[in-house]
């Protein structure tokens, strides 16, 4: 037997270009997968080979079918597995022994059935490992490729006549929700030009088929639903493939809240969990994660539309006033700004509105020219040509069809004209048509044009904020150790940290801390608030004791000795009062230092993405101003400063209260607790320094806590 020109199996663009398949479990029965996956394969011509297995049948739909792989008359590219689950084993095996290069398992019963399934999954794969096969699944609905013409899938919704192409990839790790987009997107002219189900991911994982995508000629977009991360540095290179490469990579993850916090020794693992990590490091990697589906489809379809176009700010263009008061609500809840246009722009529009009506939104319907043709194809190159504007976005309510018939032509088109000349799809533009039945011919008038619609107001309000996220992308510095840091390797023992040893390590590390030490009784309590310095503040010091303000735990401006004594005694009896079985190891009496802010810094390592820092809001309004910075560490100073200023307390720290804060000396302290936090590497921990007390000229940590397994 003669093998196949497929070369370099290890390459995925390869495995996804078949020139020939087998397909196991091949039938015509179409209540079983591999009878509706051989019917889908003919339905859509399949360019190569196709080779259906079947020991019961010599032909399948006309076609020559093969009892075994041992009668084949040429080593197939790919082959298909729809059997049960006790027949996958040995058909891989035959499979991979015969020099098949990659094979589509859409049986399920492995890793997702339990331990035992989990077992199979793995023999299976190291069957495949042995002879330099590579697997796509188990557990998966298979692949549909309309730049290869192959529908390698058994959903109903391949029941069309042609497979819509455009330059949009989509990963997905539920083949449910990949055929039931697709079957949206199709809906709204969207096209694809790979879709891939991922399935339990055994050897073949999402990341591999992102980086396969970044490559690949005919995708310029890449889409991912997605419920796990397999291999978080598989996960980051492909992110930088795509990134390198120019693609924006789209993505929706589930699973976003979290069940609680994951533990009560920090704030840092309650604000910092699973998902917010998450999304940390899709924005640090170019990633634009968003919360649809369906918004992420209709992004895919403008930005291969508009390609290369970034939006900040947008006019608002619609036949209703009510409808664009509403639009302007929603982009301003979601952080999109209005444009302003230029008097030039406002001169244009004079001429078919009244100059009250020339500002932002316009309301076509109050146009005061009785040509709608005329008015709307003055009006869009009006905002076209506008400087201040990056996009239009036409909400639609009732209108006649003739005037919202002339809003769509007027747009510009990046088709060939009658003479076969290439137009430019001009800036971004997006319609939402809410209503139902009545708007179809709109619909599909915007389908007819490649225009991108959304049937509801808040699915392209969450495509033109992510969209402007996507334009807002920064690249940073690779972070540099500060100096006068401790050695890496010098990286701190086991243990948990009460504040007093904390803030000896944050000190080390070059983060300022307030001045003072921990007192056995009262008397050297007097002694060490003498040395310190009035006013003090004095805390209870307790293992057992973590939010010690909660207890009555924590006294400021202690003036004087007589209330340096009577502090010491209150504090006592408080904790003992409130946690009976807490051991009391003194009070800290403590420098007092006066600010006019307070944050939080933290860290913890997380389990997939490694150590990573936190900062936002602090004291014991921690739990209240929700908003964090999130980064990886270690992180640079020009990272950790563009954090803070998209955060609620920027405007604090930048001198909204009369004066600018101590900023600079914010930004040293977080770079260097990322960089204790990178210390720490692979070992599990969580630290806080809360409250960061920020003053004019200084900052300074004047409670932490550190737990180091």
């Amino acid at each position: 037997m003669e093998r196949s020109s497929l070369a370099g199996r290890g390459q995925i663009a390869q495995l996804l270009r078949p020139a020939s398949i087998a397909i196991v479990g091949a039938s015509e029965d179409q209540s079983k997968f591999g009878g509706r996956l051989l019917r889908m394969v003919l339905r859509h011509r399949f360019a190569g080979t196709i080779y259906p297995i079947n020991a019961k049948r010599d032909t399948l739909f006309e076609i020559k079918a093969y009892p075994d792989f041992s009668a084949l008359p040429a080593v197939p590219d790919m082959v298909v597995l729809a059997v049960p689950q006790p027949a996958v084993k040995p058909a891989i095996e035959a499979a991979a022994k015969m020099g098949i290069c990659c094979g589509l398992i859409i049986t399920s019963g492995f890793s997702d059935a339990g331990d035992a399934g989990r077992e199979a999954e793995n023999e299976i794969v190291g069957i495949a490992r042995e002879h330099g096969m590579r697997l796509i699944g188990p557990n998966c609905l298979g692949l549909i490729s309309a730049a290869n013409r192959l529908a390698a899938c058994s959903s109903p919704v391949l029941e069309i006549p042609e497979l819509p192409q455009q330059p949009i990839g989509l990963v997905s790790q539920s083949g449910a929700l990949m055929t039931t987009f697709f079957d949206r997107a199709w809906s709204h002219g969207i096209g694809f030009s790979h879709g891939i189900s991922v399935g339990n991911q055994a050897d073949l994982e999402l990341a591999d088929f992102v980086e396969f995508l970044a490559d690949d000629p005919d995708t310029q977009v890449i889409c991912t639903y997605i419920e796990g991360v397999k291999n978080t540095q598989r996960f980051i290179a492909a992110a930088q493939c795509a990134r390198a490469a120019g693609k924006p990579w789209l993505a929706v993850k589930s699973g976003r809240t979290e069940a609680g916090s994951r533990a009560a020794f920090s704030h840092t693992a309650s604000i910092a969990g699973d998902h917010a990590v998450f999304a940390a490091a899709c924005a640090e990697q170019g990633i634009v994660l968003m919360n649809d589906i369906g918004a992420m489809m209709t992004l895919a379809a403008s930005m291969v539309r508009y390609p290369g176009r970034k939006v900040e700010r947008l006019a608002v263009y619609t036949p209703s006033g009510g409808g664009g008061a509403l639009a302007c609500d929603a982009l301003y809840e979601r952080g999109v700004p209005l444009a302003t246009f230029s008097d030039a722009t406002r001169a244009r529009l004079d001429v078919h509105y009244t100059h009250a009506q020339t500002g932002n939104p316009i309301d076509f319907g109050a146009r005061i020219s009785p040509d709608a043709g005329e008015a709307a194809r003055a009006t869009v190159a009006a905002l076209q040509d506008d400087a201040q504007t990056d996009g239009l976005f036409v909400p639609v309510t009732m209108a006649p069809f003739p005037w919202l018939r002339e809003i769509v032509l007027a747009q510009p088109s990046p088709f060939a004209d009658a003479s076969g000349a290439r137009g430019s799809a001009g800036k971004p533009v997006l319609f939402a048509v809410e209503a139902g039945a009545t708007s179809e011919p709109l619909r599909g008038l915007l389908r007819e044009h490649g225009v991108p619609y959304t049937n509801t107001m808040d699915e392209a309000v969450a495509v033109w904020a992510a969209w402007r996220r996507f334009g807002q992308q920064r690249s940073f510095e690779t972070p540099v150790r500060p100096a006068g840091l401790p050695a890496a390797s010098a990286a701190p023992a086991s243990g948990i940290y009460d504040e007093e040893r904390s803030k000896a390590l944050f000190q080390q590390y070059g983060v300022p801390v307030n001045a003072g030490s921990v007192a056995l009784d009262a008397d050297e309590a007097v002694r060490c608030a003498t040395r310190t310095g009035f006013p003090v503040v004095m805390k209870i010091v307790s293992p057992d004791i973590v939010h010690k303000s909660d207890v009555g735990g924590v006294a400021v401006g202690v003036a004087d000795e007589p209330a340096v004594r009577d502090t010491y005694a209150r504090l006592l009896a408080n904790a003992r009062r409130a946690v009976p079985e807490a051991r009391i190891e003194g009070i800290s009496v403590q420098a007092q230092v006066k600010g006019e802010l307070e944050l939080i810094i933290g860290a913890r390592r997380d389990a997939q993405f490694g150590p990573i820092i936190v900062f936002g809001a602090g004291g014991v309004l921690v739990e209240l101003l929700a908003q964090r910075a999130i980064a990886s560490a270690p992180a640079g100073a020009d990272r950790v400063l563009a954090l803070l200023e998209t955060l609620p307390i920027w405007k604090i720290l930048d001198g909204y209260r009369g004066g600018r804060l101590a900023v600079d000396q914010v930004v040293d302290a977080i770079v260097r607790v990322s960089w204790l936090a990178a210390d720490l590497g692979e070992r599990d921990f969580e630290l806080d320094i809360n409250p960061l007390i920020v003053g004019k000229t200084a900052c300074w940590a004047v409670d932490g806590r550190l737990r180091i397994a």
